[in-house]
């Protein structure tokens, strides 16, 4: 058994080789990168693709076409795909990112696991600041008849057609309409979970990321109130759900 996280050589995937270490081992877990998944490597014993968070962009520009369809391939034929963050907006049918501001991103995207558009940032937790996220935040989910803590860092709200089939995982607690947190469906023989929410992220996580150094950009990280209350457990039973 082998999981394997997209490596886009842009964004640090850091923390989820870690967490993903610590639930599987880390023989279990390797990076794959565009020329790779284009070249086949998915279908070589992969039981699960990461696609993390980042940047939806700089993935869609190395995956579009070839790769994106050997993504889509793999899902149809049995394979597993977990979208966290920009890998959640790049599995919708359509991505909207900061619409009306001097950051927007409307765009149509090849994967459409999704049945629906990703919507984003929730302006309920931060604005835009960039092309590429917003501050963090720690927000409250629904997780089945639990309510749990997890990490908000731009992720989107997931905004389906009219009879759209697929499952609500999760939901925002501090939403009035208690959008989806993390959804998931069937492709083919294959499956697909995406989630807004940085679940692989856990207390000992953010405290890592706490720095005392001069131009620390992570301030929003090291400001955030209540993260000492978040736990793996989600993202395990997560995982779990998408292991044979």
């Amino acid at each position: 058994m082998k999981v394997a996280i997209y490596q886009d050589n842009v964004s640090s995937n850091g923390t989820l080789y870690t967490s993903l270490g610590r639930l599987l081992g880390k023989q279990n877990v390797d990076f794959v990168d565009a020329n790779e998944v284009i070249g086949g490597v998915l279908h070589r014993d992969v039981t699960i693709l990461f696609m993390p968070g980042g940047a939806s962009r700089y993935k869609e520009a190395k995956l579009a076409g070839p790769g994106n369809d050997a993504i889509k391939n793999y899902v149809r034929g049995g394979g597993s795909y977990f979208g966290i963050c920009a890998g959640a907006y790049m599995a919708c049918e359509t991505t909207e990112w900061a619409r009306g501001t001097e950051f927007e991103i409307v765009r149509s995207n090849e994967l459409e696991f999704f049945p629906g558009k990703a919507v984003g940032p929730i302006k309920d937790f931060s604005q835009a600041e960039s092309y590429n996220g917003s501050d963090a935040r720690i927000v409250d989910l629904d997780f089945g008849s639990r309510k749990l803590r997890a990490l908000y860092w731009g992720g989107c709200r997931f905004v389906a057609r009219p009879q759209a089939v697929f499952e609500t995982i999760a939901t925002f607690s501090q939403l009035h309409d208690n959008s989806p947190a993390i959804v998931s469906g069937t492709y083919g023989s294959g499956k697909w979970l995406l989630s807004s929410a940085h679940v692989e992220y856990d207390a000992s996580a953010i405290e890592l990321i706490r720095f005392e150094v001069v131009g620390n950009n992570f301030k929003d990280i090291a400001a955030l109130i209540g993260s000492n209350n978040l736990s793996l457990e989600p993202f395990r039973e997560l995982v779990d759900s998408l292991l044979p």
